[in-house]
């Protein structure tokens, strides 16, 4: 794909002179199938080598002795599809993509698989779901329709999984049935699926970063609506700016609720904070319009769609075509069983069905394609790593059987048609041939008459049948035919639109097509688009099907869009101080060059402190303060603890907070800088600037009951309880706060709930329920919680 700015310039240029027309099919069936609205056709290079169709099955596979696996059939590669292709990985990589990778005969050693017809792709990426909330059936929500999240959050029932942890792994294995290797899943568990949100050690090796999700960036869990942007913000743009992926939920709803959120979180000015950057991908952003996309693609933010969960939810969703015109890149997620997708390829159904019915097939199938793969690890800061199948990159592999060539194989899958899922050259599900001729003997299934392996025993020390059995009653991990009680992906609203095309209504948005600007692209009235079918640059044709849908000078000053250095703010004079193209009426900072993102807040080293003096009062909140010698009691992906190795009373230990990870390690010795916070009433060190000495001596944890450690005192500081019995083995959350969704707690003496946060090995299901804990204490979400760091940690009694 071009690069951002490069095509949305040529997009508004040829804009000026010739108008697109909307009638590809979009199918791609073969070459030069679809234009995609600005993608350039099916791109195939045909490869001089033949296969021939696999015996049985999907593809043939001839096992060697060693460690090269080459795999041809359709490649889809980074913007053309090789067919009679080759991939090629060896350990974690890919070595060779394309038709030049030599023959089957050069492979004398390599395990290879013959998969004539099929489609080769790299792994889907899910950048949304909630996957603490992924255990139940789909909510039948009727005829009925929304406003804003907030109108259906306190009269559906969407209750957390029932099964706690095992129900975070059955949502995890559904999504890797469908070719999924890596999610955002606003939680996660170790094993099968990569948690790009909450990634495990060996993903850092590998060289991921941290996505850092928000699903009320607004600190409006309590629905509460704040004016003139007065919210209570859960980072600031200055935090966010220096986060590598920042997925907020942003415009969940077409009221004006929904076009404040996104308004409050799209400058630095007026009490606003500036998510709005290249850093940031958009959850949902259905109650924008022209400008506010324009704004989007501008900066080079995202957007996250999620079509089926927006229909069946609010009746409607984002306008995606716009913001693609104007430059966008479009990732797809499922949100979550109760309103949108099983999986990632019923999600790219959605997608399909809606661009085919009421986009007039404006994406082509490589645009869907890419929304669920490169465009994907765009929005979670992991393109270098995965979302492409290309020399350098992780081997996640999807092969794909049965349904069609090229993308439209990926685009129309089934769970049966999943011939095999690598993950960094990991196979972990497949045909029951393909995994054996791989070396993985895992656990057995049936998928609708295929046999499948899954290495679920291997990755989370449960086998499959064994995890089935213990979310009984749980929402399928896969499906033959379509999903039972999948939600709507056709629009409608009642006494608004039914959807329904019909010969005086051609896109069925409740418009009658001479009164219809854009009478073959759904485009209804909402509630924010005061009674009309929006017109920006007043030409008659509609924002939804107009190739040019905004004046070429929005705010009036002489200076174009494209050229115009601040093009929502009159400036006549283009004045730039900083001589950053922000020009200075924008520009928060106009002495300061940020080019690439809000300002950066210079601070002043903080004051000589001790952690008691910042635990008991001596500094307040907003304080800066200089921390020395500390040592590294346990970290997560987000921070870490520190306790003072001087001091062996109480008030010893403190949370530092990162937002990403901090790259230091269990008995690091320590000096930060950093600003004293409360967050939600856990004292923390935030904007920290940490300096690691190196290895120093470990902390001994000090022995307390559980009444002691559920004091202030001993916040943040590493102890070891002695009198723990198990009061609650499956605690929820939720009794303590409504938003609460960690999962795999329990709780001892009715006092305090063992956390995961900070865990590091792989086995704490089998940990739970031990009582003889150590741990750092900590405090969320109204309870005091501890934290064990290692296995060594919870040892049975």
């Amino acid at each position: 794909m071009l690069p951002r700015v490069l095509r949305m310039t040529l997009i508004l240029v040829a804009s000026l002179s010739a108008c697109r027309s909307d009638s590809s099919s979009g199918t791609d069936a073969g070459p030069g199938g679809g234009d995609g609205g600005g993608t350039p056709p099916l791109n195939i290079e045909v490869c001089a080598q033949e296969l021939a169709a696999p015996t049985t099955g999907t593809c043939d596979v001839a096992p060697g002795n060693g460690t090269a696996t080459v795999i041809h059939g359709d490649v889809l590669g980074e913007g053309v599809v090789y067919e009679n292709g080759t991939v090629v990985y060896g350990g974690t990589e890919i070595t060779c993509v394309g038709c030049d990778c030599g023959s089957t005969a050069g492979f004398a050693d390599a395990t290879i698989l013959s998969c004539a017809g099929a489609a080769i792709s790299p792994g889907l990426i899910n950048p949304h779901d909630h996957i603490t909330f992924t255990e139940g059936s789909p909510i039948n929500t009727g005829a009925k329709r929304y406003d804003h999240r907030h109108d259906w959050r306190g009269e559906l029932s969407t209750p957390s999984n029932d099964h706690g942890e095992d129900g975070v792994k059955w949502g995890e294995l559904r999504m890797l049935m469908s070719g999924v290797t890596a999610i955002v899943g606003s939680g996660g568990t170790p094993g099968l699926v990569r948690n790009l949100d909450r990634l495990q050690s060996e993903d850092r090796d590998l060289g991921f970063v941290g996505v850092d999700n928000a699903t009320f960036s607004l600190g409006d869990s309590n629905e509460s609506f704040r004016a003139d942007c007065g919210w209570n913000y859960s980072d600031t743009d200055t935090e966010v700016g220096e986060m590598d992926a920042f997925l907020p939920h942003v415009a969940e709803g077409i009221n004006d609720y929904a076009a404040e959120e996104f308004k409050c979180q799209s400058t630095s000015f007026g009490d606003a904070e500036d998510f709005t950057e290249s850093n940031a991908a958009h959850i949902h952003s259905i109650g924008l319009k022209a400008p506010d996309y324009f704004n989007m693609a501008r900066d080079g933010a995202k957007i996250i769609w999620s079509p089926r969960s927006n229909i069946a939810l609010y009746g409607m969703t984002a306008e995606v075509q716009t913001f693609h015109r104007l430059g966008g890149d479009i990732a797809l997620g499922t949100d979550w069983t109760y309103s949108g997708s099983a999986n990632m390829t019923r999600e790219l159904a959605c997608a399909d069905e809606f661009n085919s019915n009421h986009l007039n097939s404006y994406f082509s199938d490589r645009d869907l394609f890419e929304m669920a793969t490169v465009n994907a690890a765009l929005a979670t800061a992991s393109d270098s790593l995965i979302g492409s199948l290309a020399v350098g990159k992780l081997a996640d592999i999807a092969i794909y059987g049965g349904t069609g060539r090229y993308y439209r194989a990926v685009i129309g899958a089934e769970n049966e048609n999943v011939a095999l899922v690598v993950s960094a050259g990991n196979p972990l599900y497949g045909d029951e041939p393909l995994m054996a001729g791989l070396g993985k003997s895992c656990d057995p299934l049936d998928v609708c008459g295929n046999a499948k392996t899954v290495c679920a025993n291997e990755e989370y020390g449960q086998a499959y049948a064994g995890l089935q059995g213990s979310v009984t009653g749980a929402y399928p991990a896969f499906f033959c035919g379509l999903p039972t009680g999948e939600p709507t992906c056709h629009p409608s609203r009642p006494n608004e639109f039914t959807g329904n095309a019909s010969d005086t209504d051609n896109d069925g948005d409740g418009i009658a097509n001479e009164s219809d600007n854009c009478p073959d692209v759904f485009n209804p009235i909402r509630p924010i688009d005061n009674g009309t079918q929006l017109d920006n640059d007043g030409d008659s044709t509609g924002n939804a099907c107009d190739d040019t849908p905004l004046l070429a000078d929005l705010d009036a000053d002489g200076e174009d869009n494209l050229t115009d250095n601040c093009p929502f703010d009159s400036n006549a004079d283009q004045g730039d101080s900083d001589s950053d193209s922000k020009g200075d009426v924008c520009d928060i900072c106009p002495e300061t060059a940020n080019p690439d993102s809000i300002c950066q807040e210079v601070v002043a080293p903080g004051e000589a402190a001790t952690i008691a003096e910042v635990q008991d009062g001596t500094f307040e909140e907003d304080d800066r303060v200089a921390v020395t010698g500390s040592i590294v009691t346990a970290v997560s992906d987000s921070g870490f603890w520190m306790q003072d190795p001087t001091n062996n009373g109480t008030h010893a230990g403190v949370h530092v907070f990162t937002n990403s990870a901090p790259g230091v390690t269990i008995g690091d010795q320590v000096d930060i800088d950093g600003t004293i916070a409360e967050y939600f009433d856990d004292t923390q060190l935030t904007n920290a600037v940490v300096v690691n000495n190196g290895a120093g001596t470990p902390i001994v944890p000090v022995a307390v009951t559980v009444a002691d450690a559920a004091t202030e005192p001993y916040e943040s500081m590493l102890v070891t309880l002695t009198d723990a019995t198990v009061s609650n083995l499956d605690y929820d959350c939720a009794v303590d706060n409504a938003i609460c969704m960690d999962s795999g707690l329990w709780e001892v003496n009715s006092s305090i709930v063992v956390y995961d946060r900070a865990y590091g090995d792989a086995d704490w299901d089998a940990r739970k329920g031990n009582i003889d804990i150590t741990g750092v204490m900590s405090y969320r979400f109204d309870k005091r919680r501890i934290q064990p760091r290692v296995a060594a940690d919870l040892v049975a009694p």
